[in-house]
């Protein structure tokens, strides 16, 4: 086979890893690009078994029962808040898009890797480009919930 067909097929496959076009991907350092793609694929895994029935598969919520994720202004003005609200789940009601959603986020009881990997897929599926978030950082602001 021609170089030209293998050339193709590695361009092929690296423009189809999940975060190969997301300005936050380009940006991070080969040993988190491999991170970030493991954090993709296994967050979707998690997003599908926790948070799938609620949010929907596109991520656009319930209207008017439960928040959309895609296009959120609370996903993407909290972002230090989300694995606290994943993890302790919240009696508030919360704001998103200028609409009042009422208090029925219930705790998850997943590991510090798992809030990491779903908060990655969050933040970087259905048009979100909220970065990328190590279990490290989970870790940190897990220690500082209200």
């Amino acid at each position: 086979m021609s170089k030209y067909f293998y050339f193709f097929i590695l361009f092929f496959a690296w423009s189809c890893t999940p975060g190969s076009n997301n300005a936050t991907y380009l940006s991070l350092s080969d040993a988190d690009k491999a991170k970030f793609d493991k954090y993709m694929i296994l967050g979707k895994e998690v997003y599908n078994t926790t948070c799938v029935n609620c949010h929907q598969i596109d991520g656009k919520g319930l209207h008017g029962l439960i928040p959309p994720l895609a296009d959120s202004d609370y996903l993407q003005n909290n972002q230090s808040k989300i694995p606290c609200l994943l993890h302790k789940g919240s009696i508030d009601s919360l704001i998103v898009n200028g609409r009042n959603y009422p208090p029925q986020m219930p705790a998850h009881t997943i590991s510090n890797l798992e809030l990491a990997e779903v908060v990655t897929y969050i933040n970087n599926t259905w048009g979100n480009e909220y970065g990328f978030m190590p279990v490290k950082e989970v870790d940190s602001l897990l220690n500082n919930c209200d």
